[in-house]
């Protein structure tokens, strides 16, 4: 399995520091390469889905922020994930975090090109925590 592969199984899963370690391990030996914002983008909206499970306002919305804008160049799809999906809902976590009170927030999914389903939706019952505390 790819670190990309495996990066994706655990963001899907709430696992978000770990997709991070994948990702970033898949990233950091070509960071000035042409899939480097990619990997920053994915890395970053991860690090503000953990940011937003610990409740930090601040650090979700830095993350999120960052992390759409690096997808953006690589929309609607790459490497085989739809990325459009992902950044819609990121953008409109921004949105839902601008106001006074906490959203409670469905955490995106990453799906696959060709996949039934092209949602960035919660799975069932993922709140996206992570119990080392990890950042």
């Amino acid at each position: 399995m790819s670190l990309l592969t495996e990066g994706v199984e655990l963001f899907n899963s709430g696992r978000y520091w770990e997709a991070h370690e994948a990702w970033e391990r898949e990233w950091t030996p070509d960071r000035k390469g042409l899939d480097s914002g990619f990997y920053k983008g994915l890395i970053q909206v991860a690090a503000g889905c953990l940011h937003y499970s610990r409740r930090n306002r601040r650090g979700a919305l830095n993350k999120w922020r960052s992390g759409a804008d690096y997808l953006r160049p690589y929309l609607p799809a790459h490497h085989g994930l739809r990325l459009a999906p992902l950044v819609q809902a990121v953008d409109g976590f921004l949105d839902a975090l601008a106001g006074p009170v906490w959203p409670e927030l469905p955490m995106p999914r990453i799906d696959q090109e060709g996949s039934p389903e092209a949602r960035a939706s919660p799975a069932p019952g993922d709140r996206g925590d992570n119990p080392r505390g990890q950042e």
